[in-house]
């Protein structure tokens, strides 16, 4: 129609903004006067799509909503705490790898409240058991309770512990096992020798504090009787070291299945 964009040119303008690759918007210019249309990608006003008006008169040149809106590109620019700045760092994250890993096992779908259930980004506790009876106070009392440190060797706290989503258990002269958890969102909490006396724990404790998960049965079908060989895990360690906890990701985990 006269006097406004033309449907063919903003499709013009998808294909500007997609075939070049550091573009974040494509916007064009038209003698109109119906004012700016802005159609957002997202939430914030880069990326997107849009259309100015261009059209002076003796009372102004035209350039007003343009010049508005490109103040607000630059203050969005500033802004390192953006939607768009967070999307930007977390696809370099993805494509700077190499594309060799590859999981062809079945998995939980990621949607919904499971939609962060990324297998690279999905943290499995790898831990051990000393006794039946340890491992039946696991089971009734929904916790896992791990050593903090060791003589020569100390849990060092990252994301992939604290945010670990599930847990894998083995015992003594057990490579190969079954015994997969869900580990609940709350996260690990710290827990005195008293403490766990208090809750029955089947023996003395050796260390004065444990890192303490509070787990419950899995909750995902498609991760149900599967057994794991703890040996093809990358951060498993032989003899004494063996039962230190340590954590892989699900995408690891699912290539040491058995």
């Amino acid at each position: 129609n006269k006097g406004t964009y033309k449907r063919a040119d903003l499709l013009k303008m998808h294909s500007y903004r997609d075939a070049i690759r550091r573009t974040a918007g494509a916007y064009i210019l038209y003698p109109g006067g119906d004012g700016i249309k802005d159609w957002r990608g997202f939430h914030e006003i880069v990326p997107g799509l849009g259309a100015f008006t261009l059209k002076p008169n003796r009372q102004n040149n035209g350039s007003l909503e343009l010049r508005a809106f490109l103040k607000d590109v630059i203050a969005h620019f500033q802004n390192r705490a953006s939607q768009r700045e967070s999307y930007s760092f977390q696809t370099y994250r993805t494509f700077k790898s190499s594309d060799d890993n590859e999981v062809n096992e079945l998995l939980p779908e990621p949607f919904g409240e499971n939609r962060d259930l990324v297998p690279d980004e999905t943290f499995v506790l790898v831990g051990f058991y000393k006794s039946e009876e340890h491992l039946d106070w696991i089971i009734n009392h929904g916790l896992y309770n791990t050593r903090i440190s060791d003589k020569n060797d100390r849990l060092n706290l990252r994301k992939e512990e604290t945010e670990a989503r599930f847990l894998l258990i083995r015992t003594h002269n057990e490579t190969t096992t079954s015994r997969l958890f869900s580990i609940k969102r709350s996260g690990p909490i710290v827990l005195s020798k008293r403490d766990l006396i208090d809750k029955g724990y089947p023996s003395e404790p050796s260390k004065d504090y444990y890192l303490v998960y509070e787990i419950e049965k899995l909750q995902f079908d498609e991760l149900r009787n599967k057994s794991f060989d703890v040996r093809l895990l990358s951060a498993y360690k032989k003899g004494r070291k063996s039962a230190l906890p340590f954590s892989v990701s699900l995408s690891e985990l699912m290539k040491a299945k058995v």
